[in-house]
């Protein structure tokens, strides 16, 4: 069996899609590295993408905006932040940056790390956290490589049952490496992937008790996904999670990957996807982004899909 080696991608809910491309390309300096269609309902909703240059899995933050679906509210049984990696000496070009375009934000030390925390136009929760990664940051986002986002870091779970949440994640081959006390408001325990460490490998567990239920809506997380490798890898890790009572979806195709699903106890949806085909799947690494690409295996009139989706200026 092969191992679960780090995260794959996070994804949101957001309302306004102009507003989310204009955030993430243009304050984070993210690439816009596909728009296409939620699949399950193609003619109404867009999926974008941001990541590095060229998607590598572990870089990938997607969204679903939706104009209409209610806002939502943080609390427990869902992600309560997704951690983006960014050098050990930039804390303070991105403290500056986010102060500059408006944007709240808190600086708090832990686990040997600094963590910046601040929210996107519909508030939700995210982190820039110093670290190392393999993954290079993109510079034609107007923020310098020497301090660009290199890729995911973590993501926390807060979690209705934080000894189902470790089980979960033990069941993966993760491994308890430390807890992060945080007085009158509850601990964090964090989970690290296997192998050599090299990026986006960290589960924290929050564990706040008398904390609020969440609601998903715009502004909360879906799920997480992590790299699951190949797709006879991914049927290991579904008969394994099912012989622990970790009920699994069927195969999912998503175009540039393959999804299987599963609720962790704590209440947060856990995704495992394949780690190719990938996003260059149906471009060229130079046209990332710049066109509306749907599956080939999705029977719809692409130009009258384009026509109901809302209007969109990348530039």
């Amino acid at each position: 069996m092969g191992r679960i080696n780090g995260l794959h991608h996070v994804t949101a809910f957001a309302s306004n899609a102009q507003e989310n491309l204009d955030f993430f390309r243009k304050i984070l300096g993210l690439r816009f590295i596909k728009r296409t269609v939620r699949f399950d309902i193609p003619e109404e909703i867009y999926h974008f993408y941001y990541g590095d240059e060229v998607g590598t899995v572990g870089s990938i933050v997607t969204f679903f905006p939706i104009t209409d679906m209610p806002e939502g509210s943080h609390g427990k049984g869902q992600l309560s932040a997704a951690g983006l990696v960014i050098p050990d000496g930039s804390v303070g070009y991105w403290t500056d940056r986010l102060t500059d375009h408006d944007v709240e934000h808190t600086v708090e030390e832990r686990f040997d790390e600094t963590a910046i925390g601040f929210t996107d136009p519909d508030g939700t929760p995210f982190e820039l956290v110093t670290g190392d990664s393999d993954i290079e940051a993109w510079d034609g986002g107007g923020v310098p490589a020497e301090h660009g986002i290199q890729g995911l870091h973590s993501v926390t779970v807060h979690s209705n049952d934080p000894a189902g949440s470790f089980r979960a994640l033990e069941t993966m081959e993760w491994t308890r490496v430390g807890r992060h006390d945080e007085p009158q408001v509850g601990d964090r325990v964090r989970y690290q992937a296997p192998g050599d460490g090299s990026g986006a490998e960290f589960v924290d567990v929050l564990i706040r008790p008398n904390a609020p239920q969440g609601v998903m809506g715009t502004g909360t997380f879906l799920h997480v996904a992590f790299n699951a490798g190949e797709q006879w890898e991914q049927k290991e890790w579904s008969d394994r999670f099912r012989d622990e009572g970790l009920i699994t979806t069927s195969r999912k195709d998503r175009d540039y990957f393959w999804s299987m699903y599963f609720t962790e106890p704590g209440g947060s949806t856990f995704e495992f996807a394949t780690e190719g085909p990938g996003v260059m799947l149906d471009e060229d690494v130079s046209e990332l982004g710049e066109n509306l690409r749907v599956p080939d295996w999705l029977d719809v009139d692409l130009t009258y899909i384009d026509k109901q989706l809302p209007d969109i200026t990348v530039d």
